[in-house]
Formats: C-alpha cells, sequence, structure tokens
C-alpha cells in the first residue's frame, strides 16, 4: 500500500457568455510550474492595479491565447482570474476594485 497518492487536479475549464460552447483552459494551481507560482506571486504582490491587471492578463492569456481577439476589457481578465483563484481554493489577484462589482 502506498504512503502516499498524487492526485491529478482538475483544469479550470470557462467560457465567454457570446460564446458558450468554446471552452478555454487553465491549468490546476498544483499542476503549473514553478517559474507560474512566482508569477502568481508577484500578481498577489503587485499594488498598482494596472500593473496587476497586465499580469494576470499575461497569466491568462499564456494559457488561453485564443482570448486575445475578444477584446475583454480589463476587468473581465480580473474576474476570470478571480474565478480561476476560487475553483483552486485560493484567493488570487482580488483587488479591491473587483470586489466592488
Amino acid at each position: 500500500m502506498a504512503d502516499f497518492v498524487l492526485k491529478k487536479h482538475k483544469d479550470f475549464v470557462f467560457a465567454l457568455e457570446e460564446e458558450p460552447d468554446k471552452l478555454y483552459t487553465i491549468p490546476a494551481l498544483r499542476s503549473l510550474d514553478l517559474e507560474e507560482i512566482q508569477a502568481l506571486t508577484k500578481i498577489d504582490d503587485e499594488k498598482n492595479l494596472v500593473k496587476k491587471g497586465n499580469l494576470l492578463r499575461d497569466f491568462i492569456l499564456r494559457h488561453a491565447p485564443d482570448l486575445k481577439d475578444k477584446n475583454l476589457a480589463g476587468m473581465q481578465f480580473f474576474d476570470i482570474y478571480n474565478a480561476y483563484a476560487l475553483s483552486n481554493g485560493k484567493d488570487l489577484g482580488e483587488s479591491q476594485a473587483s470586489a466592488d462589482s
């Protein structure tokens, strides 16, 4: 019997309201490499809303590049990122601006 069994973590899958059949996937937090975890830490630590938005936009587009052509507003990237964080049981990138909406 194994002393430890490593579970596969569920990826975060989402869609846009206008295209409910087109799915986008961001790997589960525990599936990311250490460089990406460090990038997420930078996002969490960033106090400037514009810089934070650009960092999380880059993170999302790295995994869902098709979103680049969808003309999403900055706060929509915060919405995706916060939903990703909640799906992973962590409060990543929460901003006061996104909390107020």
